[in-house]
């Protein structure tokens, strides 16, 4: 648990899918639990783009994701 919560801790900037400058569960947290599963288009980002958010479209939520993994961050 403290290693997870280090690395989050550490790396929080990149958890803020969708750009509004904050980490919530309900937003970035769905984001990358679809992405995840696979979701794309509409269904990536339907009802979850955070208030104030500067990422959003599917693409630009995609890509962002896909840089994270590409690059380990």
């Amino acid at each position: 648990a403290a290693t997870i919560a280090s690395y989050l801790d550490n790396n929080s900037g990149h958890v803020d899918i969708d750009g509004n400058g904050s980490t919530e569960a309900l937003t970035d947290g769905l984001l990358l639990l679809r992405y995840l599963f696979g979701f794309e288009g509409s269904t990536l980002i339907a009802g979850v783009i955070g208030t104030d958010a500067t990422r959003i479209t599917a693409d630009e939520i995609k890509t962002y994701i896909d840089a994270r993994i590409a690059t380990g961050s």
